[in-house]
């Protein structure tokens, strides 16, 4: 469990927050070129591809990290931090939220929706100012754990390599997504490496916000969301924050109904940068845990 490593690379992303696509492109050609080239209409073949794609790279890259660590500290050091440079994503999205929040604050809710809908083309924008807010908020919150949290968690449970089993299973289920098969499976490996994460950021989120709020909505709505990760992030982030998430959107000429989580109060466009600081105070959180732990191996 190192300290340093992540937090040079948060440093790093900070002062370099335009992360070059170029590695995420490759790897997303080649969970592609999985998917078309190992789908024979079997679970087991879904297996072997995800094998692949993830966990062999995975397993690779622990194994030199713990080579170079072991021949040249300071180069195993500077490998871990240059891979989770790349696998953090949060400062991207920190951005994204904010400009949303700047558009939506000025009521440019065609720009916003637009801009919702460059940051997940998989997603459905609504029409009004009110469903953005919320949609927004909820993507905000969904990425603490796909782009941060998980990956740090990872990290400090299995080194490089565990983070990057779970950003490389991350980028299958997205890249799998025309195909059934090969996406259920990717998406049932992704929520349980996201189960416990998903838990201990909620529980987070509790601690450096609104504790009783957070807490109540976590015990009482997060199970009537889809995916229950998502409700337990969603449903204590908005307990935190205090305000209300979920809800009926309406979309074109059509109303999509959700479940409701959160308090009664409606976010504001101000709220996103809220849950955008409510986040980074979760991570900051567990940073002094783990440097607490690591001040007491001493």
């Amino acid at each position: 469990m190192s300290l340093f490593v992540p937090l040079a690379a948060l440093t790093w992303q900070h002062y370099q927050p335009r992360v070059p696509m170029l590695p995420a492109q490759k790897i997303a050609r080649q969970h592609r070129w999985l998917l078309e080239n190992f789908n024979a209409g079997g679970q087991l073949h879904g297996f072997l591809a995800w094998s692949l794609g993830a966990l062999l790279p995975a397993l690779i890259v622990g194994v030199l990290a713990v080579l170079l660590g072991s021949a040249f500290e300071l180069l195993g050091w500077v490998f871990e931090v240059v891979l989770l440079y790349f696998m953090f994503g949060f400062r991207a999205a920190s951005f994204r939220a904010s400009s949303l929040s700047r558009l939506l604050s000025a009521d440019a809710v065609a720009d916003a929706r637009l801009a919702l809908q460059t940051w997940n083309p998989g997603l459905l924008p609504g029409e009004n100012k009110d469903d953005l807010v919320r949609q927004t908020l909820e993507e905000t919150l969904k990425a603490a754990l796909s782009t941060l949290f998980g990956v740090l968690f990872w990290y400090w449970v299995a080194g490089v390599g565990g983070a990057m089993l779970y950003a490389l299973s991350h980028s299958c289920r997205e890249q799998w997504q025309s195909d059934v098969l090969f996406f259920n499976l990717a998406q049932q490996i992704v929520f349980w490496l996201e189960w416990l994460p998903a838990r201990i950021l909620g529980f987070s989120f509790a601690i450096v916000g609104n504790f009783q709020d957070a807490m109540e909505c976590w015990r009482g709505q997060a199970s009537s969301w889809i995916d229950a990760n998502e409700g337990v992030i969603l449903s204590a982030g908005a307990g935190a924050l205090g305000i209300r998430l979920g809800g009926s959107l309406h979309i074109a000429d059509s109303e999509l109904l959700r479940p409701e989580i959160g308090t009664e109060e409606q976010p504001a466009p101000e709220s996103i940068d809220a849950a955008v600081a409510l986040v980074w105070r979760a991570v900051l959180l567990w940073l002094a845990v783990v440097g607490l732990l690591w001040l007491g191996a001493f």
